[in-house]
């Protein structure tokens, strides 16, 4: 086992399997050695300048990378036997948008057919009105029909929603998970998640089989859902909601923004403020009304200036422009957010 190649999965496996090595230093370490029996040969010096003395000391130990070894053959054998997929951060069919993030998992569990390229998340809350219902299917179509495919995080609400409506206009789908690929959450979805693969998408999940969607899974999937697509799609949200989570990401990522602005008795409802706040309030005003802080205020400040940070969709007669943005984003240009002219309100109380 120790002859093992560390770019491989089992090598990332392996590594991540060893006490005080976590996603990133693995990486590191499968950079700078290219068989695990390397590691275990290294000198102590040229370990420290990847790992603390105390991890450099424990590589140093053979029965310790001999159990990790073990430990990522037998998740290996249960892939094999779900039919999952083990993709490493090195493998040729790692998705290409996920590579370009500093924070991407070196290791991807991936169940069905991955879309090449051409995906937008969408995404809101759990408890959407009847804007958001309406909003999640009319926009879903409109990009099954541009031929995107939908990124979602199977959850509740206007997660279900986005991927019910790829799935009726005869689009792909693919569920991002907060929990390993054992087990779908929440379990009034399980059928929705067999739908998805049986239609050529795919659930995705940075976690190893057995592990709960925590909370803390559940925001690292958020950053996931953005990170596989050009574009996200906020179709009704709380400015307090999960939601921001993924507007977050999305911002920190460099990743287009759009959202469909509420008009009329719309506009009032509580899971409508973060869709307006997105659609009308300048980056400075979004960052206190958001609470944002660090690099993520500092991003705000600098890449919208005045801008709002969301791209409003006002309605039908924004979706050419909404199309257009997606395809000069995708062919390497520059569309950013807040450059789109939403129609007037007026011509349409709903997308």
């Amino acid at each position: 086992m120790t002859g093992t190649e560390t770019r491989t999965a089992a090598g990332i496996l392996t590594l991540t399997a060893l006490r005080g090595i976590g996603p990133a230093t693995a990486e590191r370490l499968a950079e700078r050695f290219s068989l695990l029996d390397a590691i275990l040969g290294a000198d102590p010096a040229k370990l420290r300048s990847v790992v603390s003395a105390a991890v450099a000391e424990s590589l140093h130990e053979p029965t310790a990378i001999v159990n990790a070894s073990e430990k990522a053959q037998r998740v290996l054998e249960e892939a094999a036997r779900r039919g999952v997929r083990v993709l490493s951060i090195f493998d040729a069919d790692y998705p290409a948008a996920l590579r370009s993030l500093s924070d991407r998992p070196p290791i991807l569990f991936v169940k069905g057919k991955l879309p090449v390229r051409r995906s937008v998340a969408c995404i809101g809350t759990r408890e959407p009105s009847e804007f958001g219902e309406i909003v999640s299917d009319r926009i879903v179509e409109t990009l099954v029909g541009a031929n995107w495919a939908i990124v979602s995080g199977l959850a509740i609400g206007v997660d279900t929603l986005s991927h019910q409506a790829a799935l009726r206009h005869g689009g792909q789908t693919v569920a991002v998970m907060a929990g390993g690929l054992d087990s779908v959450y929440p379990k009034q979805n399980a059928k929705l998640a067999d739908e998805i693969l049986e239609k050529d998408g795919a659930l995705v999940s940075e976690q190893p089989f057995g592990v709960p969607p925590s909370p803390r899974n559940l925001v690292q999937r958020d950053r996931l859902q953005s990170g596989l697509s050009i574009a996200t799609f906020v179709m009704q949200t709380d400015i307090k909601g999960g939601s921001m989570h993924t507007v977050r990401f999305t911002i920190q990522q460099d990743r287009l923004l759009f959202a469909p602005v509420p008009q009329g008795r719309h506009a009032a409802e509580p899971k409508s403020q973060g869709i307006l706040a997105m659609t009308q309030l300048s980056a400075s005003r979004f960052a206190d009304a958001a609470r944002a802080e660090g690099d993520y205020r500092r991003i705000l400040f600098e890449r919208y200036n005045n801008r709002p940070v969301a791209v409003p969709l006002a309605s039908k007669e924004d979706y050419a422009s909404m199309l257009d943005l997606l395809e000069t984003r995708l062919s390497g240009g520059e569309g950013q957010a807040g450059t789109a002219r939403p129609s007037s309100p007026t011509q349409m109380s709903m997308l």
